[in-house]
């Protein structure tokens, strides 16, 4: 995708990207070692994947090669993960799976209100491709007390959607997203909605769609890529569409562990957890799984061998375990030098200690 500075969208992207890339300079007169040592007390976030299975099969996802078995999260995984989390001290939950989509848990609805009843959960927030959102009625969507939702979607033309979503619940899908941005500002509940572009057609025009104009006079955050993950060498450059492109990491740029070790691990739905979940750990139960929340503390697996093994091998030899070594959704250790990653340190420190911390969002780069 060609990049137009004169583009609005455009603009706020690569401006965002500037101040970010400033931010990260600053942060080298800062102690690295310091933030990265306050993440290994405890995982300073928690990503539950409710399911692996989904409704779609994009063309950029490794969904429709995945090998492992198609399950729905257990109430004992569930409860354990969320427990020892909260002996931990809390914090903020993520229900994006690494595949699939968390709507096609039937009980999704409960489990958000499960956490909006902690106190030690602050922000609840998930990536899905909005076909499912009337499952539950979109008023109770907005009123659970979940904090963000990113819509994920090729955009709001149909043929577009069905070319690249394969699936034929266009006219479902633009209706939720409407109602839920019409209901947002008809409750006036801040909920955070972002319309997340995976489209093969240049933006200038996929923002000109006739569908997408209703949905734009509500103003929700537009975010775009043009640059996909492989999933572990799944999918291939050939089944991109148009403007699409795979995103490219050269080995000899993997000399610091990766950002996604510090994140906070992922728990799946058989309570294997997982260190990262970027879209290469899809099938990766060998390489990257480090624990299992049945069988072990949420803190043991986090500080444990298996994890810090992983963190390990990129700073001692550079002999990088498979999937590391192939993963284009590598990135370096810049997010924790910037000042929302030293934030993100503090605070899990301060939770460690017990300490009241601030309920507004916490902006984090995890999309």
């Amino acid at each position: 995708m060609k990049i137009n500075p004169f583009n609005p969208i455009h603009l706020r992207k690569i401006s965002k990207i500037i101040n970010y890339k400033i931010d990260e300079f600053i942060g080298h007169f800062y102690d690295l070692e310091k933030t990265l040592s306050q993440l290994d007390t405890r995982p300073p976030s928690l990503n539950f994947e409710l399911t692996n299975i989904c409704n779609a099969k994009c063309v950029f996802c490794g969904y429709q090669y995945q090998e492992r078995a198609k399950s729905i999260m257990s109430e004992q995984v569930f409860n354990k993960a969320l427990a020892d989390y909260i002996d931990l001290g809390g914090g903020d939950i993520f229900l994006t799976p690494i595949v699939g989509d968390s709507l096609l848990d039937p009980n999704f609805l409960n489990r958000v209100y499960t956490f909006r009843k902690e106190p030690k959960i602050r922000d609840i927030r998930l990536i899905t491709n909005g076909i499912l959102l009337d499952r539950f009625g979109i008023e109770e969507v907005v009123r659970s007390g979940i904090n963000g939702i990113f819509i994920s979607t090729a955009g709001f033309q149909e043929e577009m959607y069905q070319r690249v979503y394969r699936n034929n619940s266009y006219q479902r899908m633009r209706d939720n997203v409407l109602a839920l941005l019409e209901t947002r500002e008809r409750l006036g509940i801040p909920l955070d909605i972002t319309i997340g572009l995976r489209s093969d057609r240049p933006l200038v025009e996929v923002m000109k769609d006739p569908d997408f104009q209703p949905i734009l006079k509500y103003k929700p955050e537009i975010d775009f890529t043009w640059s996909f993950y492989d999933f572990g060498g799944k999918i291939k450059e050939s089944d991109l569409l148009g403007t699409m492109k795979m995103r490219q990491v050269a080995a000899d740029k993997k000399t610091q562990p990766c950002k996604n070790l510090y994140d906070g691990p992922i728990v799946l739905p058989e309570g294997v957890v997982m260190a990262c979940y970027c879209a290469a750990a899809m099938d990766a139960i060998e390489d990257l799984s480090i624990g299992n929340i049945m069988n072990e503390s949420l803190r043991e697996i986090w500080t444990g061998y298996q994890r810090q093994k992983l963190i390990d091998q990129f700073e001692k030899d550079g002999n990088l375990n498979p999937t590391c070594s192939a993963c284009t959704a590598y990135r370096n250790l810049d997010f924790y030098r910037s000042s929302k990653g030293r934030r993100f340190g503090s605070e899990n420190e301060a939770r460690v200690k017990g300490e009241k911390i601030d309920s507004s969002y916490h902006e984090r780069l995890h999309y």
